[in-house]
């Protein structure tokens, strides 16, 4: 009993001291993390600013810049007002349209655009589909079977003729033969004198069988060596025997055994057994890894052709928007009309129908990449710094090209990944800068409202759990939690666009360390600011 109560005893102490040392332990935790300041700031000051982007070429100043114009495909001239040699002023008209049917071409031109716009919307798909698509494994190459050899024709059975075959001829007994004796009669049958193994064909017994006057014939087989008879070797035949029976023809009977010769059927060789081929194991649907390759390489071409066609045809949109109103077309530079071609017969290779040749100031060429195109407007500032003087001057777009140029090495960095499109800016104020002298072109291009609202941050405060992307974010008891958020694009490998579960309010603190824990006090931070690119 003392012994029982020793033990309750020690286990009631084991577990006095067990919690003890657990609330020890929790208490010092918790004072621990008491102690722990987690630094935030608000998202505003982390966040990513944009005022644009800087696009950067080069190019060689010429003092000639010509306006082409091509005449709009669906469109009928109507008026040509200048004539070559001519000089013209900016605005001047150069030439109009028949407006008759312009709002239906326009209508069909926007048909148009919407198709490959549909289009690329589907390739987009079809390129999403293929990078998504796991490859099947390359499959071994079967060898092609040997074909089976052809089984040796058999000969068949030939019967040996050259034994003395008779032959009834012409209706009648030979009379050769007829010499051995008889003269038809019982009494005096034909005796015919036959080689051993000879035969007769149901030709000549359809002739006795057939015949109208009663005859008797003796088939005797002879010795070949002595031509004696051989006794008991013969066969007697006659009309009243047959009584009037048919037989065919070719048929065959032998003398000696007075019976028909079954033909031989030649046996049919013993083919070989066809060895059963193995079985062809089922071939996986899909595409290997490099067939996928091939075909995601296929497929972008296939989107950036279609993007082509979408730009071209929204110019020739644009182009048919701005003559609507009058159909007129003027003069964008001060010159000469360089060319002009004939309103009765326009060109069909795609040359321009009217060329102005620019003849006052200075021009230079760049190029935009296909990325840039629609960040780009004409009349918009490009800064052009000589690389003689150093000295800076601002040039005006005049025009960009619809088509991009194929030696794209010879103006920027010539990435082969994307097409270059050629620009034209005119260059107002010259002094200090000369005729075939190179510069480099600057200019920056405005995001769009929403490209400039949207929310980026440093890819160091986004961290990964379970596949979701979450930041630490301080509550309204100022303790740190974590806060889930969707995220978009990457831009130059450093911002992350975040699509939704934070806002420019909130706090967030460096995600990593010993106080990037939930629960922890946050204290605020000014050392802030937004960080541009």
């Amino acid at each position: 009993m003392r012994r029982t109560k020793k033990i309750i005893v020690t286990i009631i102490t084991l577990l006095v001291v067990a919690a003890l040392a657990a609330g020890g332990i929790f208490i010092y935790l918790w004072q621990r993390n008491n102690q722990l300041v987690a630094e935030v700031q608000p998202v505003e000051n982390l966040t990513w600013g944009y005022s644009g982007n800087e696009m950067t070429s080069s190019g060689m100043v010429t003092n000639d810049f010509y306006q082409d114009v091509y005449l709009i495909e669906g469109q009928t001239l109507k008026e040509v007002y200048v004539a070559e040699g001519q000089e013209v002023k900016a605005g001047d008209q150069l030439l109009a349209y028949d407006m008759t049917l312009t709002e239906l071409q326009v209508e069909m031109q926007e048909l148009e655009v919407e198709n490959i716009k549909n289009k690329i919307i589907l390739a987009k798909r079809e390129l999403e589909k293929l990078k998504n698509t796991t490859p099947i494994p390359e499959q071994p190459v079967i060898p092609e079977q040997p074909a089976e050899p052809e089984p040796e024709p058999v000969e068949p059975v030939q019967y040996d003729e050259t034994a003395g075959a008779f032959h009834f001829l012409n209706g009648e007994v030979d009379t050769e033969l007829a010499e051995s004796g008889g003269k038809g009669t019982p009494e005096a049958p034909y005796i015919i004198r036959c080689m051993p193994g000879c035969y007769v064909e149901g030709s000549y017994l359809n002739q006795i069988a057939l015949a109208e006057t009663p005859v008797f014939v003796r088939l005797q087989i002879i010795d070949p060596t002595s031509g004696a008879a051989v006794s008991g070797k013969f066969w007697d035949i006659n009309t009243r025997q047959f009584n009037g029976m048919a037989f065919d023809d070719l048929a065959k009977w032998s003398v000696e055994a007075k019976a028909p010769i079954e033909e031989e059927v030649p046996e049919e060789p013993e083919l070989p057994e066809e060895p059963e081929l193995p079985v062809e194991p089922e071939i996986p649907q899909g595409y290997t890894a490099k067939e996928l390759a091939a075909a995601v390489k296929t497929a972008e071409k296939n989107l950036k052709d279609l993007d082509l066609q979408r730009r071209q045809a929204e110019l020739q949109l644009e182009q048919m928007k701005k003559v609507t109103a009058d159909g007129v077309v003027t003069a964008t530079v001060d010159g000469t009309v360089k060319t002009v071609g004939d309103m009765a017969n326009p060109p069909q290779d795609g040359s321009p129908f009217l060329t102005v040749s620019g003849s006052e100031g200075l021009y230079v060429s760049g190029t935009l990449t296909e990325l840039q195109l629609e960040d780009v407007t004409v009349g918009q500032v490009v800064y052009a710094n000589s690389w003689e003087s150093g000295m800076s001057f601002e040039a005006t777009i005049q025009e960009i090209s619809p088509y991009p140029t194929e030696n794209s090495n010879s103006w920027g960095e010539g990435n082969p990944n994307v097409s270059y499109y050629p620009y034209t800016a005119y260059i107002s104020d010259t002094e200090g800068l000369r005729n075939g002298e190179y510069v480099d072109l600057t200019m920056t291009a405005m995001y769009s409202e929403e490209e400039a609202s949207a929310l980026y941050l440093q890819k160091a405060y986004i961290r990964e759990e379970n596949g979701r992307s979450y930041v630490m974010i301080a509550d309204e008891k100022d303790r740190l939690k974590k806060q889930y958020v969707e995220t978009g694009k990457t831009i130059y490998g450093e911002a992350v666009e975040i699509k939704s579960g934070l806002s420019r309010e909130d706090r967030i603190a460096f995600p990593y360390g010993k106080t990037a824990k939930e629960g922890i006090r946050v204290k605020d931070t000014s050392d802030s600011g937004m960080i541009y690119y």
